[in-house]
């Protein structure tokens, strides 16, 4: 091998950059030269505070991304997924440029859901899957066996180690999600949260943790300021850059849509509500639920007993999240990372 590899990474949304972080971590003093590319301000920032080669996109077209790698030559790149459009996707158009370049092109699949859209019309040469179920799912849709790979999620190696963190009584974190698009709106989410837990835990503490989002970020943190004005529970607003992994480890209870955060959470052994009015076990796609790791409520009328009974139910055993946590996934990745450089493929 020669003594120096280019891996491009392009992360479009922060839970991207989360899977990626670890295998960036690892490698990025050695024999690579990491760049990562994102057109996100905030991953932007978090990527500098990390001491990682970033560079913010202010042009994202295709024709500018093309540009990009044809200057870099890069060996591999990575894209993070998303279920946003083509059109406003970096992620897609990395792959797209590459694999136009003749570029090796690797995803790692970081949810188990909308796999169509968090795929885009071209397929890379590589998918990362977490784990079989998601590689069943992907050849159930016709995507070849061949280009799939069961390495694990990095960003769930981080969650069994590390500093213990105490656990606050009575703070509840709520990870807000942009959804209003999807028939399941934030607003109305939030509103039924702090209306049950009014009622039911007053003593309660609220932190939202948002969604990181690109565009009109200062209004999105506002969007729950007339609930939070009108409520007689304590609620406040994490700080961008809080770790989630850490908000989560501190709460007595974490409550959200689908968000993979939960399945975070969930994975961490903690109490985790998932709140998806309209949804049912048939087309709900989150693993935690799936597997009896966090408590799923699907009708308003049922939220005031899921929370009522959260805390008089036994967590899930450890042993059953340690596939995922106790995985060596990131040191996976990087031995696939190695075999293409060695190999080629």
């Amino acid at each position: 091998m020669r003594k120096s590899f280019k891996i491009i990474f392009a992360a479009e949304q922060r839970g991207g950059l989360d899977i990626f972080l670890p295998i960036i971590e690892k490698i990025k003093n050695r024999k690579f030269t990491v760049l990562l590319f994102s057109d996100n301000k905030n991953i932007y920032r978090f990527a500098r505070n990390q001491k990682i080669k970033c560079r913010l996109l202010t042009d994202s077209s295709f024709s500018n991304i093309e540009k990009i790698i044809k200057k870099i030559n890069p060996d591999i790149v990575f894209a993070d997924t998303n279920d946003s459009d083509f059109k406003f996707s970096i992620a897609k158009k990395f792959i797209v440029a590459s694999k136009k370049l003749n570029k090796k092109t690797v995803i790692i699949l970081d949810s188990w859901d909308s796999y169509q859209k968090r795929l885009g019309s071209s397929l890379p040469n590589t998918i990362l899957a977490i784990d079989r179920k998601m590689k069943d799912d992907l050849e159930k849709l016709g995507i070849p066996q061949a280009i799939i790979k069961i390495t694990g999620s990095p960003r769930f190696d981080i969650l069994s180690g590390g500093k213990k963190v105490k656990e606050r009584k009575n703070l509840v974190i709520f990870y807000s999600q942009p959804l209003s698009r999807r028939n399941l709106h934030e607003l109305q989410i939030f509103r039924d949260i702090v209306g049950v837990l009014e009622g039911v835990y007053p003593e309660k503490e609220i932190i939202i943790k948002f969604h990181p989002t690109k565009e009109n970020d200062e209004k999105n943190r506002k969007k729950y300021d007339h609930i939070i004005k009108n409520s007689i529970l304590k609620i406040k607003k994490a700080g961008k850059q809080e770790d989630s992994k850490r908000l989560a480890q501190k709460a007595e209870l974490t409550i959200g849509m689908n968000s993979i955060a939960l399945v975070d959470a969930s994975l961490m052994g903690k109490r985790v509500v998932s709140y998806q009015p309209g949804k049912n076990k048939k087309n709900d796609t989150l693993l935690s639920n799936k597997n009896g790791w966090s408590f799923p409520v699907y009708k308003k009328e049922k939220l005031d007993s899921a929370l009522r009974n959260i805390f008089r139910k036994p967590l899930a055993k450890k042993e059953e999240f340690e596939k995922y946590t106790r995985n060596n996934s990131t040191y996976k990745v990087i031995n696939f990372i190695n075999n293409i450089l060695k190999n080629g493929s």
